[in-house]
């Protein structure tokens, strides 16, 4: 499922505790499981919801994006122009990850991975 947040800039909004919010134009991606963040020429880099975001994580997290869906098991995955691709896994007991704009869209990645999705648009 392709998320309507393309050719937005993201940024972090709010770096925890356990909660990583990030912005997308009038979009929230709110990050409540682990994020890895593929790089092209480096080791992954990897946060874990409870701990402090890292700063050279953080400065990754800017960029335009080129490309965000949703996979058929609720994997969140989102490519910026970086190349820089950042990556959450449903987790099996919970709220893995939501993008939102409040009362006009919603998608949820529920435990276990299926999506529910509310839209004004739908």
């Amino acid at each position: 499922m392709d998320l309507p947040i393309t050719g937005e800039r993201l940024t972090v909004l709010s770096p925890g505790p356990f909660v990583l919010v990030l912005g997308a134009g009038a979009y929230e991606i709110h990050i409540e499981g682990e994020l890895v963040v593929h790089r092209p020429d480096a080791p992954a880099l990897h946060h874990v919801i409870g701990e402090p975001l890292a700063e050279d994580l953080a400065a990754t997290l800017d960029g335009v994006i080129v490309s965000a869906a949703a996979d058929s098991s609720g994997a969140l995955r989102i490519l910026l122009d970086s190349s820089l691709q950042m990556v959450v896994e449903f987790d099996r007991y919970y709220e893995a990850w939501h993008v939102t704009v409040p009362g006009i869209y919603l998608v949820v990645c529920m435990p276990g991975g299926e999506l529910a999705i509310w839209s004004e648009k739908a």
